[in-house]
């Protein structure tokens, strides 16, 4: 199989399935320990992985009970054994999906591997219209990351720690507060404390605890939990099978242990978004890495005891986007650069070219650069209420040609201040238009 798909902007995926884990990863006996490196961006836990010698980048996601291959890499092919061909269901607007499940393939980080790596392929889901992460990610990798080792997450250094079980000295745990997940059909569930709004009472709440979502909160609306407070609609993610639309607010308190977050940001997503999803007896919601970024984690799935202490991340502000812009990936184009060369020569080549009167030269250069495209726009929001419209190319933020951004700058000038003005300049039709603005908080 091949493909040329891109990650959508959820960053969360539910898919259900009737079967046990298939295999775990294994460290060689050598080893006392394993670090493994990540990248750290929206929220979320990126591996570098081979997969039957294939290199990809994969999520790490504590909430999802299977892998998931949903893009390939570009001009690669992978080989897949033991296919099987089935239903599943996802999370979003949209009809059940095909899918393979694959059984006995090599997934290897480094040299934590897992010979008997069972995967679903999902190669003909609509994922690929939005890329807002920047960079390509082809699918996820569950829970049996975690099942046969300690597994430390450092936030903070952006590493992973694979400790065999028999090596791991407990002492180092007297720094780290505890907390007894109940580790269900490979998912841990945590209970935390809320209180929604300042005229209620806090109560329990039943969590998943899940890396692969990249919001803080989730909670799901039913009789008894509803969103009364100030909020605003909103474009949550995409799942499998759909847009995952919903309410974005903030709650009062969230308590987890002995910390204490104020006007942490939460989603409710929309009824009708998770139709399909299979919803655990009691469970109210998901705890996500806009949170879970903000301590160091020791992860012992075998007696579900978590452990975890605050990082530097901790106080970091809740911030969301104040524009009302989305922006993701629409292709690349050809940009030439100038390169100053200051050496002599008496060659000349067609990219170059030397002035009359002196021994300077200029190089161009061409590289791929992205192109911004907009592809949503919030209702009343700074850039609705200015006339920018979905399908505008950026081309350039605040002075700032958009050549030599990422989704990443972009997210962070939208999230950076309230009533910061915002000068941007697009492309419409073939027509070069500038607007401004200022970012408005509304929560």
């Amino acid at each position: 199989m091949k493909g040329n798909f891109k990650i959508s902007y959820c960053f969360f995926f539910l898919v259900f399935l009737n079967s046990s884990l298939f295999g775990q990863f294994q460290l060689d006996k050598r080893y006392k320990k394993y670090k493994i490196p990540f990248e750290h961006t929206h929220n979320l836990i990126i591996l570098k992985c081979t997969l039957n010698g294939s290199p990809l980048n994969m999520i790490l996601d504590t909430g999802s009970e299977k892998n998931l291959l949903f893009t390939f890499p570009e001009n690669d092919t992978i080989t897949f054994y033991n296919l099987q061909k089935l239903k599943v269901k996802g999370i979003g607007i949209g009809e059940d999906i095909e899918a393979y499940l694959s059984r006995n393939n090599k997934c290897a980080i480094g040299d934590y591997v897992n010979s008997s790596f069972e995967t679903l392929l999902v190669p003909d889901v609509n994922i690929g219209l939005i890329d807002k992460l920047g960079i390509p990610i082809n699918g996820i990798i569950g829970s049996e990351f975690f099942t046969a080792y300690w597994v430390e997450i450092d936030y903070q250094r952006e590493k992973i720690v694979v400790i065999p079980k028999e090596k791991f000295k407990t002492n180092r745990l007297k720094r780290y507060e505890r907390e007894q997940v109940v580790v269900q059909r490979g998912k841990p569930y945590i209970k935390i404390k809320i209180k929604e709004s300042e005229h209620e009472d806090e109560k329990d709440y039943k969590l998943l605890l899940d890396t692969g979502l990249g919001d803080g909160l989730w909670l799901f609306e039913n009789d008894t939990l509803k969103c009364t407070h100030r909020f605003f609609k909103d474009i949550l993610g995409r799942g499998l099978t759909g847009e995952i639309t919903g309410k974005k607010s903030r709650v009062n308190e969230l308590f987890i242990k002995g910390f204490k977050f104020s006007e942490a940001l939460v989603s409710y997503p929309d009824s009708v978004s998770l139709t399909d999803l299979e919803r655990l007896q009691g469970r109210n919601g998901s705890l996500g890495g806009e949170i879970l970024k903000r301590f160091n984690w020791i992860l012992n799935y075998e007696t579900g005891s978590f452990y975890f202490k605050k990082n530097s991340l901790f106080d970091e502000a809740f911030n969301y986007n104040m524009s009302g812009i989305e922006v993701q990936h629409n292709g690349s184009q050809w940009i030439k650069e100038t390169v100053y060369d200051n050496s002599v020569g008496n060659k000349v080549n067609m990219n170059e070219f030397i002035f009359e009167d002196s021994n300077r030269k200029y190089n161009y250069t061409y590289k791929l650069k992205p192109i911004f495209e907009i592809y949503s726009i919030r209702e009343n929001s700074p850039a609705e209420k200015v006339g920018l419209q979905v399908g505008d190319l950026i081309v350039s933020l605040n002075g700032r040609s958009a050549q030599h951004l990422s989704i990443q700058k972009i997210t962070e000038i939208f999230q950076s201040q309230e009533g910061k003005n915002i000068k941007i300049e697009v492309e419409r039709d073939g027509e070069n238009l500038k607007f401004e603005f200022r970012l408005e908080k509304v929560l």
